[in-house]
């Protein structure tokens, strides 16, 4: 006999009778067993089979990887050791490049100082040789005139300064014997005081020159003074400029530092 009776009904037609189903006793414990078992023993078979063996594999896929990426890595390494050892070349030429850079740099710098020094320095000489050139010019122009012809010369020629006066004197004689001389010469005498002969000219006034008039027959000598003011004597070279004049032409000069 059944033990168990299991009717299923329709809810939404109740004319119709119950479906009716018998299960033995043995075949319900089976099926609750079976319901419990089934669950229980595949998590042990998964768990105790099927588990171990996937890890197997996965292991071994693992192990592969691994083998491959060791394979693999030998190269990376050793494409990481020339690379690197290339860091360290370019950086040692990066820094030979920046240590001739900043070598480079500097030389540019000292060239265009040294150039913009000489520059100016060659501004300077070129004053200062326009101003050589002026003071030689002055020199010559006082010490040697351009005489179209000598007529007399300068001998014994005396300047003496004191209590802001000059006294001078001098004798002249013909440059040659057998020349005739005019009747008359002028002599034209000025006192120059000055550090260098072109202060000497800019400082010129009229009243330190005096004209003489040289009458070589009779007198050919001449003597006087000239003021010079003590602010303007002291600590500067004191020159006696003497030149003979036959109308506008010079025919004979000397002169004479005190």
């Amino acid at each position: 006999m059944p033990s168990y009776t299991i009717l299923l009904m329709r809810q939404d037609r109740t004319d119709l009778r119950p479906f009716r189903m018998h299960i033995g006793i043995k075949t319900f414990w089976f099926l609750v067993l079976l319901a419990i078992g089934l669950p229980i023993g595949g998590f042990l078979i998964s768990v105790g089979i099927l588990a171990p063996a996937w890890l197997k594999l996965d292991f071994k896929s693992m192990q592969q990887s691994v083998e491959e990426a060791q394979h693999n890595l030998q190269p990376l390494q050793q494409q990481n050791a020339d690379l690197a050892q290339k860091k360290q070349q370019l950086e040692a030429q990066l820094k030979q490049i920046r240590e001739a850079h900043a070598q480079t740099e500097t030389e540019v710098t000292m060239a265009r100082t040294a150039r913009l020094e000489a520059s100016s320095r060659i501004a300077e000489m070129e004053g200062e040789l326009i101003t050589l050139k002026k003071s030689l010019a002055s020199y010559e122009k006082l010490l040697k005139p351009k005489l179209e012809r000598e007529l007399v010369e300068c001998v014994d020629v005396v300047a003496s300064y004191k209590d802001g006066e000059v006294t001078y004197k001098s004798n002249f004689v013909k440059v040659s014997q057998s020349s005739n001389l005019p009747a008359s010469l002028t002599a034209r005498v000025r006192v120059l005081a000055g550090d260098n002969v072109m202060a000497m000219e800019q400082g010129q006034t009229s009243g330190t020159v005096v004209n003489h008039s040289l009458e070589m027959a009779r007198s050919p000598s001449l003597k006087g003074k000239l003021p010079l003011p003590e602010a303007q004597a002291a600590g500067t070279t004191r020159v006696l400029d003497v030149k003979i004049y036959d109308g506008s032409k010079t025919v004979g000069y000397c002169w004479k530092s005190f």
